[in-house]
């Protein structure tokens, strides 16, 4: 019998990352349409907003090939985790410490520490990728609200709630199929959030050029054999993007959900989920709204 997650009494307040496509905003609508699951997969973890906000079940796996992202929750989860939040609440808001984070070294902790430097002290979701141009510094003082210097000076504190609930995941660093494979089964729920289409999205550029906005990006074609693999599988699916032809023809029996979400700086884009029929079946047994998950076995 399904039973309700227990919440953390210290749940994470803000996302560990500023990530391009993020969901962090958009996570609760997300996981409003999730199934009863005893295994959740994100084969496409990037800074784990939705993994973060969603109840606990019993097996949870993060999966990406930025080697970044994952060294950061590594790191999160190793002996090392204070040392971590000791140096980022010692790092100033400046534009030293940003330009340096560029040149991060191969220390694991210091890695982790120049990942959230180029993240929060950078404009837009852009500073996460090392390939990526460089954003800019975000030194504006005068505005309304709260400042980035503030919201930075906040960040440290906030660590210790992405600590503990990454308690108990596994961090993988694998192509994304062979991760789904891998933990796929009837109660098994993955929750896929790809790079967006390229045609779906505005065009990223640096010095007139267009960039890649991931450091592992995928093609029309990579979308298409990821489509039909997910398919194939045993477990429900819960698939992200925007409004895209390519899903709508490969996915014509899934249930598909839309709503407004701002991107890009604040402007509005559409948002769709693709539940296929395993997931959607669930809400026939009321097992739609986020806060169910299967109890472990004994």
């Amino acid at each position: 019998m399904p039973r309700i997650a227990s919440k953390s009494a210290s749940e994470p307040r803000r996302p560990a990352l500023r990530w391009h496509g993020g969901k962090w905003l958009l996570a609760p609508w997300i996981i409003e349409h999730f199934p009863a699951h005893r295994i959740y997969v994100e084969p496409f973890g990037g800074a784990a907003s939705v993994l973060i906000r969603k109840p606990r079940c019993y097996g949870e796996v993060y999966n990406d090939l930025d080697g970044e992202a994952v060294n950061l929750f590594q790191v999160l989860r190793s002996d090392r985790a204070s040392e971590l939040v000791e140096n980022l609440r010692l790092t100033p808001f400046a534009r030293e410490e940003f330009e340096a984070a560029y040149q991060p070294g191969q220390d694991p902790v210091e890695r982790a520490r120049c990942l959230v430097v180029r993240s929060f002290q950078g404009f837009g979701s852009d500073g996460f990728n090392l390939g990526a141009r460089r954003t800019g510094f975000r030194a504006n003082a005068n505005r309304n609200g709260t400042t980035p210097a503030q919201d930075w000076a906040n960040y440290p504190e906030a660590l210790g709630a992405l600590i503990e609930r990454f308690q108990g995941v596994v961090i993988e660093s694998r192509d994304a199929q062979g991760c789904m494979g891998q933990h796929d089964g009837p109660g098994t729920l993955h929750y896929v959030d790809p790079p967006y289409l390229p045609e779906t999205r505005s065009t990223k550029k640096k010095n007139g050029e267009r960039y890649h906005a991931y450091a592992h990006e995928l093609t029309a074609e990579d979308h298409a054999d990821l489509l039909a693999y997910i398919q194939d599988l045993k477990g429900m699916v819960v698939l992200s993007g925007y409004p895209s032809a390519l899903y709508d023809d490969a996915l014509p029996a899934w249930f598909r959900v839309e709503r407004k979400a701002l991107a890009d700086g604040a402007r509005e884009r559409t948002e769709v989920l693709w539940v296929n029929p395993a997931g959607w079946r669930a809400r026939d047994h009321g097992l739609f709204g986020g806060s169910v998950c299967e109890a472990p076995d004994g």
